[in-house]
């Protein structure tokens, strides 16, 4: 699953999404670890599947992530990148 950054400002790169509610369409278990929505935007660049660290659903004909900003935001930028590719 890709890590996403929702900048309110493109001068700032500020991770208004970082820790705020998520949800999915639908939540793959690893060997009974939960995958879930809120491994996509906790702020970690771990990438194991099997440790629960990434968001990942199951096999959805159209599945969806969302996350709550607590507030109407004018959004002027939306990052998204491989959890891995872009940190340790």
């Amino acid at each position: 699953m890709m890590w996403c950054a929702v900048s309110v400002d493109c001068r700032l790169d500020v991770n208004v999404a970082l820790n705020r509610p998520a949800y999915q369409s639908s939540v793959y278990y690893e060997e009974s670890v939960p995958n879930g929505p809120s491994n996509a935007n906790d702020g970690s660049y771990a990438a194991v599947l099997a440790q629960g660290s990434c968001a990942h659903t199951l096999g959805d004909t159209n599945p969806w992530w969302a996350v709550d900003l607590g507030m109407a935001l004018y959004v002027v930028g939306v990052k998204f990148g491989n959890r891995n590719a872009w940190g340790t």
